[in-house]
């Protein structure tokens, strides 16, 4: 069987299966038949007149049969790329999306290469924090979880990747001290119907990281006003969540008295991330 055969037979296989977030059953298919064979997708496309070796075609049938029972496909490959790099996933985090590059620009943006000191709330695979650590080495990063699984995977990147972060154990604020310049955070956002419709459709992302509450918010809201206690004065508080909460989060950022607030579109052009500055004294 040549590669361009299992290909055609794999896609198939994933397109008549009901799996969640499954609509590119070729796109699966190709990322997981060049993990199979450990090559580059832009070799597998040069190799799809070969005959696949019978050791690949037995792993990568694994592979896709772990795909039609519903597993993510970063998921299958324990990694995920995001900004060029690639982190260690597993079912204790969040898979990075590339729309969560956005917070990560924003975030440089408004550093204009100072010595901030950083604290990436709900940091989950950690892909935020070494990202923005390893894109501008004079930042000083801190990232925390309440998970300590999640601290765990996020430790592995940063060692993997090379980049110097504090981590701590903490529900939001509980066991962060001090003040930072600037704080980011994708915290979870979808609401609990949506996170329930998720898991019972056998979604296995955590549904601590999913879910945002009864609108989505609960986190969100606290996260707003308690970063006021924990940033310093004309510092920035950076929020992903979903296009349609961006214009409450800035209603919820103007009413604490946050100023500058903008809405950060990402590349789809839908809503992604909402800022606001903690008014200084000279305000």
């Amino acid at each position: 069987m040549t590669y361009r055969e299992a290909l055609t037979e794999a896609a198939a296989r994933l397109a008549s299966a009901v799996i969640p977030f499954g609509d590119t059953p070729l796109l699966d298919a190709s990322v997981l038949m060049a993990f199979a064979a450990g090559m580059s997708r832009e070799k597998l496309f040069a190799s799809y007149p070969d005959e696949i070796p019978g050791g690949v075609l037995g792993t990568f049938n694994r592979l896709i049969e772990e795909r039609c029972s519903g597993r993510p496909v970063s998921y299958i490959r324990k990694i995920k790329e995001f900004y060029g790099r690639t982190f260690t996933v597993n079912d204790s985090v969040l898979v990075p999306r590339p729309d969560t590059e956005i917070i990560v620009e924003k975030a440089l943006q408004l550093a204009e290469d100072s010595s901030l000191r950083v604290l990436d709330l709900c940091t989950g695979s950690g892909c935020i924090a070494v990202t923005l650590k390893l894109e501008a080495a004079q930042l000083s990063l801190t990232a925390s979880d309440v998970s300590e699984a999640a601290l765990q995977t996020a430790r592995k990147n940063a060692e993997a990747l090379g980049a110097d972060i504090d981590y701590i154990c903490s529900s939001l604020f509980d066991k962060i001290e001090g003040r930072f310049d600037m704080i980011v955070t994708n915290p979870p956002y979808l609401t609990t119907a949506e996170t329930s419709s998720m898991k019972d459709s056998g979604w296995p992302e955590p549904s601590l990281a999913l879910d945002g509450g009864v609108d989505g918010l609960d986190l969100i809201r606290i996260i707003i006003q308690s970063s006021l206690d924990y940033l310093n004065d004309n510092s920035y508080l950076l929020i992903e969540a979903g296009p349609e909460q961006a214009g409450t989060i800035a209603e919820l950022l103007s009413e604490a008295g946050y100023a500058d607030i903008e809405i950060t579109p990402d590349l789809a052009g839908r809503n992604r991330v909402t800022s606001g500055r903690k008014i200084g004294t000279r305000d």
